[in-house]
């Protein structure tokens, strides 16, 4: 994001929007909003930009076309390390040798070799159960995949399911090697001393790992803590800046109770709410805010909001907050808009909503007290522009304070067009992938 476009000034933000006639639309060119008087080389930045980008999204969606959501919230549940090892320890001292063996040397052969089998199951069993439990990143859909680098690091996770699959093996090893040991014992004693043997540095081999193994198991602690995302489920989300107002909106258009959706990676929680349309449930969530700035920059909650818009079948909702209290410009607010309909607007379907409206005298409100002595000329000017721009784009004007504009907002969220076009969103890219393989192999 060049610095020329951070500053481009209010007015070009109002004479260049593309104007609507419904409260939500989907963009049929992601670069619509983009300036009509950029430079060739402008031009062909954002043009490669956006090819880039639709091969991107040609890929992703051939590839999670039949991925499901849910999988980090299913990996095993990893016993502690130290009750896999006393459990193993008991179970396996318990085992006696095969019944009908009369001579002691072959009795001591058996037990001592079925004890060494019996701990190296014991031990290695639930191992290889977990391992096999966590997903290869790749097969990720991937909203989840993002949810996991945001989580754990992708290289700390597949560093900790190798490390203990190799402890496992090692362990394997180890027993099978004791255990064909004690089946070719000489003598009962020599047996005897073999069993031991195997039974104290297997538990030590073990032990040595254990670090890793409950590495293993917070790792889990915190996938299965992870928010499943109900793709099937029409979806509204309130995206915006900090502070805006999102939040707010989503109780107010929710029926009952807002759920908290809390993730590892941040003490913040989203709130989900949900409302029904003839019985069919749908979903709205808040987005953690977002500051402009590039995706480098953003933070891991930041990267949240991102990743839904960018791998969830959703209708984005951008809330606008011209009162002065967010604690960001309208200058800011207007160019993250600008940002994220570039990038998502072709693909979802995009509503712009304006908050605080009691609180906006260009909407109508009355500014607060706290920004009398501060507010200059510039800033009413600003606003005023903004809010006019907004509200010719299609804008809808809303305050939960005074409840202004959220029966009519609630109205249009339950419009059954709007998911509808999201599910056409969805096939058509479905479509255009299945015609792309066919086309490769021709």
């Amino acid at each position: 994001m060049t610095t020329r476009r951070r500053h481009r000034s209010l007015g070009t933000f109002c004479t260049n929007r593309r104007k609507t006639t419904t409260p939500f639309s989907v963009a049929s060119d992601s670069s619509s909003s983009s300036s009509s008087s950029s430079s060739g080389g402008e031009e062909t930045k954002h043009s490669l930009r956006d090819e880039k980008e639709t091969k991107e999204r040609t890929i992703s969606a051939a590839t999670t076309k039949n991925m499901k959501t849910g999988v980090l919230n299913r990996v095993p549940n990893v016993a502690q390390s130290k009750d896999i090892l006393l459990s193993g320890l008991k179970r396996s001292s318990r085992i006696t040798h095969t019944s009908g063996l009369r001579v002691p040397l072959l009795k001591e052969r058996n037990k001592s070799a079925k004890q060494l089998d019996g701990l190296t199951t014991a031990l290695c069993k639930p191992l290889g159960e977990y391992v096999k439990g966590f997903p290869k990143i790749d097969r990720l859909h991937p909203f989840e995949k993002a949810l996991l680098e945001l989580t754990v690091d992708p290289e700390t996770y597949a560093k900790t399911i190798s490390e203990v699959d190799q402890a496992r093996k090692s362990m394997l090893t180890m027993g099978k090697e004791y255990s064909s040991r004690a089946k070719n014992g000489k003598t009962e004693k020599e047996t005897k001393a073999v069993r031991e043997e195997g039974f104290k540095n297997m538990e030590a081999r073990f032990v040595k790992s254990q670090a890793k193994f409950e590495k293993l198991k917070e790792m889990a602690k915190k996938l299965r803590r992870l928010p499943v995302a109900e793709l099937e489920t029409p979806t509204v989300a309130m995206v915006g800046a900090p502070n805006v107002g999102k939040s707010s909106l989503v109780r107010s258009v929710s029926s009952g109770v807002p759920e908290v959706n809390n993730y590892p990676f941040t003490t913040r929680g989203v709130i989900m709410g949900h409302f029904f349309i003839e019985d069919r449930r749908h979903v709205v969530t808040d987005t953690p805010g977002l500051i402009f700035r590039v995706d480098e920059e953003r933070n891991k909650i930041e990267r949240l909001a991102i990743a839904t818009l960018e791998h969830l079948p959703v209708c984005a909702v951008f809330v606008t907050d011209l009162s002065g209290l967010s604690g960001t410009s309208v200058e800011d607010q207007l160019a993250l808009r600008e940002e994220l309909r570039e990038r998502f607007a072709s693909r979802r379907p995009w509503l712009d909503v304006l908050s605080k409206c009691e609180l906006v005298p260009a909407l109508g409100g009355k500014l607060d007290e706290s920004l009398e002595s501060t507010w200059t000329e510039k800033d009413a000017k600003s606003t005023e522009a903004a809010a006019k721009m907004l509200k010719e784009s299609g804008a809808m004007v809303t305050s939960v304070v005074d409840g202004v504009g959220i029966s009519e907002l609630k109205a249009v969220l339950e419009d059954e067009q709007l998911y509808d076009s999201i599910l056409e969103l969805k096939r058509s890219r479905f479509r255009s992938d299945n015609e792309d393989d066919d086309e490769e192999q021709r």
